[in-house]
């Protein structure tokens, strides 16, 4: 569908990337990842004809039919969510207007045939667009994106930013074009709308380009990796975690080969070296200078090392109970979020907020920070405890005016400039970078600065909504890390599962007018969900005495599949170390032919491998 022919990009700082040639096809859902600034974004654009390549070309089949969702906020409209979404389909409409008149004016005129052709052409054509369910579709994408059935008929331009883009999300996914160009999706979705979208792109049948930082949704929703890094870019076949597996064997494997070419290089010259003034050895020594001169050299292996090193300010010992919610009513006009709600926050526990979209996860969080009132009730924050609270949409209050510098330097009165640049190298910003305007800085790099103001004092009591919004792979990382070791109170929101399962301990499930909380993270709080819901079933009942010969037969057949399948496994296991020896050979480098089969058949294995493990795990609960 899309190729990219030679492509190159550079800015005047330096180069983007080089001579890339990658072809998209159908079936292709493919993740774009790289660090901040690393050309994502750009390549993206370029490949929309948005931005231009400064040599090379991107080749479109002329059928090839696409829809793009941009980071950008989507403007207000006076049409209704569902007519925003419907407006993808004019043609649509327009023969529904059609119908409706041409039948009422044959209800007129009952003889008149020409009006029933036209109607039935009319029909035939609203049939082959889907029309008669295509109404049905767009509501039922909006509700999978959280819309309550009661918003489809409410105006654009009423809701947020955050929720038009849902609006033009579902706009494109209603039209199913042939290929899908998607930035950072899930930015302005909460975990529940994330859910339901992984699932959608999952089985999606045509091509995908996108761009997250969530490695969950991309194991879930992707089956290719497009990595850009340090001005290289990279296919990978499979999801995020097979991906970073296969980049850190092919790392290995380039590392291995550089240092066996620097001992063979060495050796070689040290031979020409000791024998160079003796003419019975004139031969070989001639021989060995003609081999260096032609051996193909391998370039040292190359690491991002270039990556935040976050260290919060940690609070002095707090009391144990930080915060407390008694008796907590809120309501907003006749809608209660709220009723007679309890709530403990204490000492070291970081707590994950999780529930259906409106629970009132975003409100809980603002009356815990006092920026947004109860109307009944009391929040008390315990004696001395500092809190801070970085809300969803922290980056819009930034001061696009200021420089990073001046952003830091408002909220950190009496820090020297050395206290300042070493502060700001934490949240990687050196040099140069700390004069930068924050107009002119990406989302990762605001994101950044949003963090660092907050995080300038030590506070007991950390109240994040969605921190990680904008940050690229390695900062999430960083800044989980930091979370983790941090001493004091968290309770924050996520639609980031992994962030959740690796900075929480405890999950608050909001909803209902109150909360529940459960003893563990997101992966536990799954598993606690699932176990509640099984038990709620109906079990059927096996009795012994029903177990004859037959049961016996079927046992003894799914014993012989089980054993199949592991002889299947280690066949499996030893051809993808085979095909991943051809394509980790340097010799193969160049030929293109022989690595794509060799890559398209590993990835026709992994895909027998998953199956064959569903098949075995549903088997063995039958053994």
């Amino acid at each position: 569908m899309i190729r990219l022919e030679n492509l190159s990009k550079s800015f005047p700082d330096g180069d983007l990337f080089n001579n890339v040639n990658i072809s998209i096809k159908r079936g292709m859902r493919i993740g774009l990842v790289g660090p901040n600034g690393s050309g994502k974004t750009t390549l993206l654009r370029i490949m929309l004809g948005k931005d231009s390549a400064d040599s090379g070309n991107v080749q479109i089949d002329k059928s090839t039919t696409i829809g793009y969702l941009a980071q950008d906020i989507v403007a207000g409209t006076g049409r209704s969510i569902l007519e925003e979404v419907l407006v993808a389909y004019p043609e649509v409409r327009e023969l529904e207007g059609k119908i409706l008149a041409l039948s009422e004016a044959i209800s007129k005129d009952h003889e008149n045939m020409d009006l029933v052709n036209k109607l039935g052409d009319a029909q035939h054509r609203f049939e082959a667009l889907g029309g008669w369910n295509l109404e049905d579709k767009a509501k039922k994408i909006l509700s999978g994106l959280g819309f309550a059935d009661e918003k489809f008929i409410e105006p654009m331009d009423v809701f947020s930013g955050g929720w038009r883009m849902r609006v033009a999300l579902a706009s494109i996914l209603l039209q199913e074009p042939d290929i899908l160009f998607l930035d950072e999706p899930t930015n302005h979705l909460d975990l529940e709308a994330t859910i339901w979208l992984e699932s959608f792109l999952s089985s999606w049948k045509g091509g995908m380009l996108m761009i997250s930082h969530d490695r969950a949704f991309l194991d879930r929703s992707i089956n290719n990796i497009l990595e850009i890094d340090l001005k290289k870019i990279t296919l990978y076949r499979g999801n995020y975690t097979q991906y970073t597996e296969e980049k850190a064997l092919r790392l290995e494997q380039h590392r291995n080969a550089f240092r066996n070419q620097q001992k063979q290089i060495k050796d070689t010259e040290r031979f020409i070296e000791r024998f160079r003034s003796k003419n019975t050895k004139a031969t070989q020594v001639q021989s060995r200078v003609k081999m260096l001169d032609k051996l193909e050299k391998i370039e040292a292996p190359t690491e991002q090392n270039h990556a935040m090193n976050l260290r919060l300010p940690q609070p002095n010992r707090s009391p144990l109970n930080v915060a407390a919610c008694r008796n907590v009513t809120k309501h907003y006009g006749e809608i209660e979020v709220f009723n007679a709600m309890d709530m403990m926050v204490e000492r070291g526990q970081k707590i994950g907020l999780v529930g259906h979209n409106g629970a009132g996860k975003s409100t809980l969080l603002k009356m815990l920070a006092g920026v947004e009132s109860v109307t009944s009730g009391a929040v008390r924050i315990g004696s001395s405890v500092e809190s801070a609270y970085y809300a969803q949409h922290q980056l819009e209050i930034l001061n696009p005016g200021e420089t990073v510098f001046e952003s830091i330097q408002k909220v950190s009165p009496g820090w020297s400039e050395n206290e300042m640049r070493t502060y700001l190298g934490s949240f990687m910003f050196s040099g140069d970078e700390i004069e930068k305007f924050v107009k002119v800085l990406s989302g990762g790099e605001k994101a950044r600065v949003a963090l660092a103001r907050m995080l300038v004092k030590p506070s007991h009591l950390l109240l994040l909504d969605e921190p990680t919004n904008h940050l690229d792979m390695v900062t999430r990382n960083v800044v989980e890390r930091a979370l983790i070791q941090f001493s004091g109170s968290i309770v924050c929101i996520s639609h980031d599962r992994h962030f959740l399962n690796s900075v929480t301990n405890l999950t608050c499930e909001v909803g209902g007018g109150g909360i529940r909380l459960f003893e563990g993270n997101y992966e536990y709080y799954e598993w606690k969900k699932q176990e509640e819901k099984s038990a709620e079933s109906p079990k059927s009942k096996i009795k012994s005495e029903s177990k004859g010969k037959s049961d016996y037969k079927k046992r003894k057949k799914v014993r012989n599949r089980l054993a199949w399948i592991e002889k299947r496994f280690k066949s499996i296991e030893t051809e993808l170390k085979n095909q991943r020896f051809i394509t980790q050979d340097p010799a193969n480098g160049d030929d293109y032919e022989l690595l794509q089969k060799s890559m398209e058949l590993m990835s026709t294995l992994e895909n027998e491998y998953l199956v064959l493990m569903e098949e075995q795990e549903e088997l063995t609960n039958h053994v």
